[in-house]
């Protein structure tokens, strides 16, 4: 309902009245794979599953009033492939365990209701995710450059790039693949794990630098505004090379025709895709066993740290966190909170 410009005037107060009118949300599943065990140590398995959904349910307003609908099917289909070696001997009561997994997904939008084909399921009223038969679900609308049909950007009267007209498919959050790992390391009676993954692929919208450019708050704008003479590379609307140098500020002329300010609030969303790769460990963890008698009753002791690090090719918060703590919402980053690391320690006791 809401431009992001008008974000602070969002309260969640709102609250579906009902659920009568829906019908069961339906799914055809079958899976197929192998398991490969070599000896006691290697292990080898693989999953291929396509899960078809119909009839799911997705949120609508309509009639000043917040509901929910049947109103599409989707295909969800993906492989896996989980790799362990088991109790790898390094040295006397020392050893170790290794597990990798693949993860690769696609969710297809097969079907959506008539009248509500390009539905906004996530985000604001001039950048959001969609639901649009035969795209992935929940890709990213939003505005982009005017191109001719060689996909030269159009440079206009002013020397900058046109903005289109209405909104466009601009990103994908969905990955090329996740991989998973796990350590285990056994020395006598202390035990270390390391946990990490690394996500390939996928892209989000940065909302927030799109924020900061506009208001001059960020180290780009900083950067920047001192650029002089700058021809943008493209064509004007002859189809001739754009030669119009210009300068990103001018104390001179109205704020509202520097380079940042121009293109509105938002700028032009598609400026503001950036990659949602990243490498993380997520978690570290340290324990001593203490046996406590003969039998098998003992005392464990476990220090941990979670999210201990984190690389992303983003410029932004953590790619895993939610929009408006809306899980529908990943993929756009609008001064969503920064993921934040915890320090811990259990006591267990194990019979």
């Amino acid at each position: 309902m809401l431009n992001a410009e008008n974000a602070y005037q969002y309260f969640p107060v709102n609250e579906v009245e009902t659920f009568k009118g829906l019908s069961n949300i339906n799914v055809k599943e079958w899976k197929t794979g192998f398991k490969l065990d070599l000896g006691y140590r290697i292990s080898l398995e693989g999953e291929y599953f396509d899960r078809k959904i119909f009839n799911d349910i997705f949120p609508i307003y309509e009639n000043n009033q917040l509901g929910l609908k049947n109103l599409a099917d989707h295909s969800y289909k993906g492989y896996e492939f989980n790799f362990s070696f088991n109790n790898l001997t390094i040295g006397y009561n020392f050893s170790s365990t290794h597990k990798i997994s693949f993860f690769k997904y696609k969710d297809i939008v097969d079907r959506v209701e008539n009248g509500y084909n390009n539905l906004a399921v996530s985000g604001f009223n001039d950048i959001y995710k969609t639901l649009m038969q035969g795209q992935v679900l929940g890709v990213v609308m939003g505005s982009y450059f005017e191109r001719n049909e060689k996909g030269q950007l159009i440079i206009d009267d002013f020397g900058y790039p046109k903005k289109a007209d209405g909104l466009k498919i601009i990103a994908d959050p969905t990955p090329d693949f996740v991989m998973k790992f796990n350590h285990n390391f056994t020395f006598k009676r202390f035990t270390l794990d390391l946990n990490w993954e690394w996500k390939k692929g996928g892209q989000l919208w940065n909302g927030t630098q799109a924020v900061l450019d506009y208001y001059g708050r960020s180290q780009n704008s900083a950067d920047q505004r001192n650029n002089k003479n700058y021809v943008f590379e493209g064509v004007n609307f002859n189809g001739n090379t754009n030669q119009i140098p210009v300068d990103f500020y001018d104390p001179n002329q109205n704020v509202s025709q520097n380079r940042w300010t121009r293109y509105g609030y938002l700028g032009v969303a598609e400026d503001y895709v950036q990659k949602a790769d990243y490498v993380r460990i997520n978690s570290i963890s340290l324990s001593k066993n203490f046996p406590i008698d003969q039998t098998k009753t003992s005392l464990v002791l476990t220090f941990y740290v979670n999210n201990i690090l984190l690389w992303q090719a983003n410029k932004g918060a953590d790619p895993n966190q939610n929009f408006y703590d809306q899980e529908s919402g990943r993929g756009l980053d609008f001064f969503n909170l920064p993921s934040f690391k915890t320090y811990g320690f259990m006591v267990s006791f194990k019979f």
